[in-house]
């Protein structure tokens, strides 16, 4: 089964096609092995590397034997830009910030350090960040929309750090957002959804529907299969330990979800063929093929 491209006198937003055929966001997470915040005034170019003060940046991330996502952010206060950088561990994540000051290069590398025996920080009981994508100058749907949302959660969640932040991927699904220190995306957010994922308080099934994938697992059936054991366990899957592990079997993608001593077996297989439309192009081209995947097996224990 596929989705059909829009018409020829037709020139949806991105995002407005994408719900209006319920495309599955699942699978389109970020995985890197650190994010990078950079803070960096407006306007940002597309891509946002060629910001002139991101480019120097890039090249040092780069080189670095880690995968890094480096994101502009807007600065929360321009007299004192700083960068910031969020490592996943098994349970939460471990932050570093450094001013940028008059030598960059040097606190972008301080925040890439790897300490062996790092301050973790849990996903309970500390300050809670959210990275929204309000890149107007990559898709129209995060400058719009993004914003938006970013001004709402803003304005009634001041018990949240919130990053107005560069293109993280999947703006057909904006408002899209990463919550930290759980490392989960989330996609189609309204400001009362995000609260319930926030607060922990919206059922995990409902909550699972938003969620694009935890930056743990790789991007594709990995992280499909994550995202099944969360809507199966709840938020205290984020407190635990756990390990994805990917083999491609005859029936599909095979995915053993291990959580503390528990293994949860998967199978993700090929759904219906989603393209991503050209935002407001005429008949949305030119577009990208793309398919969904689905669970037709699992989470079963074993």
């Amino acid at each position: 089964m596929s989705i059909p491209l829009p018409l020829a006198t037709e020139s949806p937003l991105c995002s407005d096609f994408a719900r209006k055929h319920a495309i599955d966001p699942g699978g389109s997470s970020l995985a890197p092995d650190v994010v990078v915040l950079v803070e960096v005034a407006e306007p940002w170019p597309k891509p946002v590397a060629k910001h002139a003060d991101m480019a120097r940046l890039v090249v040092v991330a780069q080189a670095h034997p880690e995968h890094v996502r480096l994101l502009a952010a807007i600065p929360h206060d321009v007299s004192a830009p700083r960068v910031i950088s969020f490592r996943p561990t098994d349970t939460g994540m471990q932050r570093r910030e450094r001013r940028l000051g008059a030598d960059p290069i040097t606190a972008l590398r301080e925040v890439l350090a790897v300490d062996r025996e790092p301050e973790i920080l849990r996903a309970e009981g500390i300050a809670r960040t959210m990275l929204i994508c309000t890149q107007g100058s990559h898709d129209v749907c995060c400058g719009t929309d993004g914003s938006e949302f970013a001004a709402v959660m803003e304005q009634r969640r001041d018990d949240v750090e919130i990053f107005r932040v560069s293109h993280t991927g999947g703006h057909r699904f904006a408002p899209t957002a990463m919550t930290l220190p759980d490392g989960r995306m989330w996609a189609y957010l309204t400001p009362d959804i995000a609260d319930a994922i926030i607060d922990r308080t919206a059922d995990a099934p409902i909550a699972a529907e938003h969620c694009r994938g935890w930056w743990g697992a790789p991007t594709g059936p990995a992280q499909i299969a994550e995202r099944a054991v969360f809507a199966l366990l709840g938020f205290e899957l984020d407190h635990r330990p756990r390990s994805v592990n990917v083999s491609n079997g005859p029936r599909g993608t095979d995915v053993a979800v291990q959580v503390d001593d528990e293994i949860f077996d998967v199978r993700v297989e090929l759904g219906r063929e989603v393209p991503t439309i050209a935002c407001g192009a005429t008949g949305g081209q030119p577009a990208k093929p793309g398919r969904e995947w689905v669970v037709t097996f699992g989470p079963s224990v074993r």
